[in-house]
């Protein structure tokens, strides 16, 4: 296996702080910031949080995955999450507190950010950066996956000295499969069962996915997609159209018009 929230300041401080890149933000040169602490405060979650490095102050969010909402906020985000795991919104935020509450134990001792200042967005006053993050030596990307607490999605970069992003991504699929099959996190089913009006709420808003991009998991909740079919999918890559499913074995034309609403082909981003 790979091993690898907010205070708000009195002045423009914090915000300088969050902002000393400058020109050279979202670029290909990478910085590691060595003994990272974590600043517990009353917002973060279990991909997005608040660190001190010397005496400057960020917030970063993790690369690859993207770990359940806590609340209801993001109303829409939380649906598209629900559909992947298949939970209701209740125990979807109940696994984001999961997921915050890991991530927290994990981030408890010193740790190191990898990253190149490359925007994450975000509704806060201070600017949030995209980052790899290694904790005891591990990638939390990759234990979030692997404990059924975060699903594969998001930005992709190639960082120094480590996996070329795809192959990170393909072992981030084999995580997730392990997890799916221990019964981790999410697909612990005595924890989180999956009732038949939890799945009806769960679906009621199916997204469409890469087919370059999904998970195993996220290719098994298609429509006539099981096991099988998910990993030959997964074998075949890259698709440069929809309609190149046909060269997988075991999707006809019938079973290609069912996925269609579901699926599509983005452009890859640069970076990737």
């Amino acid at each position: 296996m790979i091993v690898g929230v907010f205070v708000v300041f009195a002045g423009c401080y914090g915000l300088a702080a969050q902002q000393r890149i400058g020109a050279d933000a979202t670029s290909n040169k990478w910085e590691v910031l060595e003994g990272c602490q974590l600043i517990e405060t009353g917002w973060r979650d279990g991909d997005s949080f608040h660190v001190r490095h010397g005496d400057r102050e960020y917030v970063f969010r993790l690369y690859y995955v993207d770990a359940p909402e806590t609340d209801a906020t993001e109303q829409e985000r939380l649906e598209d999450q629900a559909t992947f795991f298949r939970l209701s919104l209740p125990q979807t935020m109940e696994l984001g507190r999961e997921a915050t509450q890991f991530t927290a134990r994990q981030l408890k001792t010193e740790f190191t950010v990898t990253t190149r200042w490359e925007s994450a967005g975000g509704k806060g006053k201070l600017a949030r950066f995209y980052a790899i993050v290694f904790a005891n030596g591990k990638n939390l990307s990759a234990e979030l996956v692997h404990s059924g607490l975060a699903r594969i999605h998001g930005k992709r970069a190639n960082w120094p000295d480590s996996l070329r992003s795809t192959k990170f991504f393909s072992e981030l699929q084999r995580l997730e499969l392990e997890a799916r099959e221990q019964r981790r996190g999410a697909w612990d089913e005595e924890r989180f069962p999956r009732s038949q009006a939890a799945s009806k709420s769960a679906v009621s808003k199916p997204s469409r996915v890469d087919l370059n991009d999904a998970s195993v998991g996220e290719l098994e909740a298609l429509p006539g997609i099981g096991k099988t079919l998910a990993e030959r999918i997964i074998a075949h890559r890259p698709y440069r159209r929809v309609n190149d499913l046909r060269k997988v074995k075991g999707i006809g034309d019938k079973t290609l018009e069912k996925l269609r609403p579901h699926i599509v082909v983005r452009p890859e981003e640069k970076g990737k």
